[in-house]
């Protein structure tokens, strides 16, 4: 028996099918003719859009997404499927209503419907089911996939044509022979209790192939506010919509709030080798740390405690009946609204943070952990109203962070990336800032990180570039444009700090009431929160006036 294909490990080369089977609920759906069973197999017919049985497909609305495979396993599994091998059978269970939910087999079916619809992630219907709204990773691995299954396989449009013209195509008269007799065996779950048939997919999933932690967590909490904020921003305000049950406004607030955080942290798309000064927040916004990043995230912003999910010896799935809060999670958006307009952007509560300053090792990667460090790190001196102090010292601060940018990497390294790590990382920042805040040295602070338990084991080191060669590694090449990024960025005419290109105030330099003209020699880059805040309260400094 030829086995289904495991999940691809780096979830930024995963195939995004999952526009190609729609979701539903069925924790209503009981009843006498619930758990009946169906057909025996299924072939390409009954998988064409438009016919009975794909009309009737669901995959359970808490299902995660069918994205899971690479473009090498569905091409392989495709081979399987056309060339008669012995393949395994999709588990489903038939709700009252005559729908066929896919307990088990998803990425099979929607892999076979994908090549007969050509999409395998920005095709027809997923830039419907995602609002022409699809991130550039994504569209490239559809590219990537749809051009090896032609080659190695064949597209169903030339396969089809091989069938009304045999022998055109010698290469494609085998498959084009097998593909009448091409089929998925199915398997019925018995039984007319919706919540069985729940517990049962929930079981086979997690036995069947091991689960994101994280993942894991949100499916538990799916109905949660913070589970459904992640999954409007994650998702760009697309996709299925886990919020169709609240009022027409507030989906409509669902969506564009989850629109415009996934713009904020996300755009433009990061696409190696950087060569270009204007960095995203968040890195990729299509991979295996996305969600797991921004439910975090979500949760800082929303005071919600962060878990190291991995740390948890026994897990159980949960089938779900709380009804999703409309208040609840708009409430939720809101706040994380607030943080991520905290780091970019031109609210005026923005402090406009570099991304090369805070969020990029010194070699151009994305470090997703400094995102949660420094939204911890904010809610912190949100916490202790010290926004004012830290702006003081900020220049200093960032200074600091840039010549020691490996402090980030070791600590990393120590305790690990994300929610088992971002503590310890915040709390160097707090730590370095505590210490400006005194009037210390940064060979001060050194001194005073080598004789602290938690940092006593850092080193201030730089990446040795070993491999000599005439040409210029990739290597060397960010190393470069990551330093030019940094010694060429626009600084901030109050705070003295880098600001970032989408987080500029043009400010007058004597101001509009005085008799400033809008001239050039009269304007100044300002961060939006210097010129909110900072430049009043310099003001009033000078004039011995307390804040």
């Amino acid at each position: 028996m030829i086995k289904a294909p495991s999940e691809v490990k780096d979830m930024a080369d995963a195939v995004n099918l999952d526009a190609l089977m729609m979701r539903e609920q069925f924790d209503s759906e009981d009843g006498a003719a619930a758990g009946q069973s169906g057909k025996n197999h299924v072939g390409k017919t009954d998988l064409t859009k438009g016919e009975s049985f794909y009309m009737t497909l669901r995959k359970p609305d808490f299902q995660r997404e069918t994205a899971a495979w690479s473009p090498d396993a569905v091409c392989r599994f495709l081979a399987s499927f056309i060339d008669g091998d012995l393949i395994p059978a999709v588990i489903c269970w038939q709700s009252a209503s005559r729908l066929t939910f896919v307990i088990d087999g998803a990425h099979r079916l929607s892999a076979v419907i994908g090549w007969l619809l050509d999409d395998y992630g920005a095709g027809d219907e997923s830039i419907k089911f995602y609002n022409n709204r699809i991130p550039l990773n994504q569209r490239v691995i559809h590219e990537k996939t749809k051009a090896q299954v032609d080659k190695e396989i064949g597209s169903y449009k030339d396969i089809m044509a091989e069938t009304q013209n045999p022998n055109s195509n010698p290469k494609l008269s085998a498959r084009a022979r097998s593909l009448g007799n091409a089929t998925i065996p199915l398997l019925w779950v018995p039984g007319n209790d919706s919540e069985k048939a729940e517990r049962a997919f929930l079981t086979i999933n997690q036995s069947a192939v091991e689960i994101d932690p994280t993942e894991f967590t949100i499916l538990n909490s799916r109905s949660k506010p913070n589970a459904i904020s992640s999954r409007a921003i994650v998702r760009n305000g697309t996709g299925y919509r886990y919020w169709k049950g609240f009022s027409i406004g507030g989906q409509h607030k669902v969506e564009s709030t989850g629109k415009s955080i996934y713009s904020a942290l996300y755009s433009p798309p990061l696409d190696p080798p950087i060569r270009t000064t204007d960095l995203p927040i968040a890195g990729h916004g299509y991979g295996s740390q996305t969600l797991p990043l921004i439910f975090d995230f979500v949760n800082i912003a929303n005071n919600i405690p962060v878990v190291d999910t991995s740390k948890k010896s026994k897990r159980s799935f949960e089938v779900i009946k709380e009804e999703p809060n409309e208040e609840a999670t708009i409430s939720c958006l809101a706040k994380t609204q607030k943080m991520t307009h905290k780091l970019t952007g031109t609210d005026p509560a923005s402090l406009g943070l570099h991304p090369a300053v805070y969020f990029y090792a010194p070699n151009s990667r994305h470090q997703p952990t400094t995102v949660l460090a420094i939204a911890a790190f904010l809610k912190e001196l949100e916490t202790k109203n010290l926004f004012l102090k830290f702006t003081e010292v900020r220049a200093t601060f960032e200074t600091f962070l840039i010549e020691h940018k490996m402090y980030v990497n070791q600590l990393t390294i120590k305790h690990g990336s994300m929610a088992k790590g971002f503590r310890s990382i915040k709390d160097l920042y707090m730590f370095v800032f505590e210490r400006l805040m005194e009037g210390d040295s940064p060979e001060k602070i050194e001194e005073g990180l080598r004789n602290h338990d938690k940092f006593q084991t850092l080193v201030k080191e730089r990446p040795i570039l070993t491999k000599q060669s005439k040409e210029f590694s990739r290597a060397v090449k960010d190393t470069i444009v990551i330093s030019d990024v940094l010694a060429n960025a626009s600084l901030c005419d109050l705070c003295h700090a880098r600001i970032d290109l989408k987080s500029i105030h043009v400010d007058h330099i004597q101001d509009r009431s005085k008799g400033g003209l809008g001239t050039a020699d009269n304007a100044r880059l300002l961060h939006p929160y210097c010129d909110s805040t900072y430049k009043y309260y310099l003001e009033k400094k000078g004039k011995g006036l307390s804040t």
